[in-house]
Formats: structure tokens, sequence, C-alpha cells
């Protein structure tokens, strides 16, 4: 069954392995996708949320799920702000930033996790910066739901990244992850450099979404 996070379709990446569509084949693409996801530090499906973004006292705030669509509500101490005193024209919606026109968004910054104004206040308080908006792409996953969001607007080179990734799950099973080599004749095995960070089982996937990053400032 496929899901709005899902990055790919699965009879895709079932046609690329030669298989049929399974249980199996469709878990990869979860999978695959989540860990894009997680790499990426982003929400790709398309959604309206209400976040609590950190702004570090800075005129512009970062949200999760780029590109905007639209800004539905900007709340600051639980009262809502005019959308004359913000913009996400332009480039701004593309890289998922909200400006504000004048002055400064409150000094809010991560802290055990949460957004917070204070050590004692945090993600929810009353106090706290709220953004309510829609944004994402229309991802595979919501395609083959029917969601009726229209035609997937996924980037091409992280819809390839999940095939990629979910095929080289799908042909990883039951194989050690952290073994790159293995020969018969005077047995040897050979082990992939250990890296921080996250990792994808597929290189060329963690390539391709590698533009796709979304980093915070801190």
């Amino acid at each position: 069954m496929p899901r709005p996070t899902d990055l790919c379709f699965a009879a895709t990446v079932a046609a690329d392995l030669g298989v049929p569509v399974d249980s199996h084949v469709e878990r990869c693409v979860s999978a695959a996708s989540g860990a894009i996801a997680v790499l990426c530090g982003r929400a790709f499906e398309r959604a309206t949320v209400t976040e609590y973004p950190a702004s570090y006292g800075r005129p512009y705030v970062l949200l999760a799920r780029p590109p905007l669509v639209e800004v539905l509500r900007v709340a600051e101490a639980g009262v809502e702000l005019d959308a004359a005193s913000y913009t996400v024209a332009g480039d701004l919606a593309a890289g998922g930033l909200l400006y504000r026109l004048a002055g400064v968004w409150p000094v809010t910054a991560h802290v055990g996790g949460l957004v917070t104004l204070t050590v004692d206040s945090h993600q929810g308080h009353p106090g706290a910066l709220a953004v309510t908006y829609t944004g994402g792409y229309v991802t595979p996953g919501q395609v083959a739901g029917d969601a009726f969001l229209g035609p997937a607007t996924l980037p091409a080179e992280v819809e390839e990244a999940a095939i990629l990734e979910a095929c080289a799950l799908y042909r990883g099973r039951g194989r050690d992850a952290e073994v790159s080599a293995e020969s018969l004749g005077d047995w040897s095995v050979s082990y992939r450099e250990k890296s921080a960070g996250q990792r994808l089982a597929s290189p060329r996937a963690g390539l391709l979404v590698a533009p796709h990053v979304l980093w915070r400032a801190s």
C-alpha cells in the first residue's frame, strides 16, 4: 500500500529488479524514502502543518517542508500577525524561508530537541512563534494513493535516488551492509569505512540527494 511519504513508485522499483510488486518491494520503497528524508533533514511530501521554528532572533526562519506553497497563519505569543508583515516571495519559498519585512522574529532556539524561548519554555508554549503553512512536493506516493493533488512535483533526482536506494535495500536483504567486498579464494572480506552521520545503502543515491539536504542555522 503506497504511503504519502513514498518518493518513488513501487512498480518502477519492481520493474528495475525484474520482480512483481509485492509487500517486500513496497516496504523497501517506504524504508528508502524514510532514509532519504532523515538524511536530508526534511519532509518531502506536501501537507499543511503547524510548525514552531527556531529563529535565533533573525529576520528569517527556516521551515522544514520546502517549497512553501502557502502561509496560512503566523502567530507570535498567540497573536496572529498581519500577512503584510512577512513574505515568502521569489526564491524564499523554494528555500523554505519565511522573511519578516521589518524587525526580527522573537528569539527562539532548539534546546533538547524542542523549540524554546528559554530553558523553561518549550514547543507549543503560548509565547512560541507558530507558523501554519502548506509546503512540500506532491510525491509519487501521494499520486499512487489518489491524494487528488495533481501530478507528482518531486525533483527527478530525488525520485531516482529513492529508486536506487529501494533496489539496494531489496538486493541487500540478509547481507551485512558494512561489507563492501568478498572473495572466495583464501577467503577475504572488506568493510566499508566508518563515516559520521547518516549513510544510504546506495552511494549514488546519496550523491543525488546531497543538494536537497536542509541545512539549519545554529
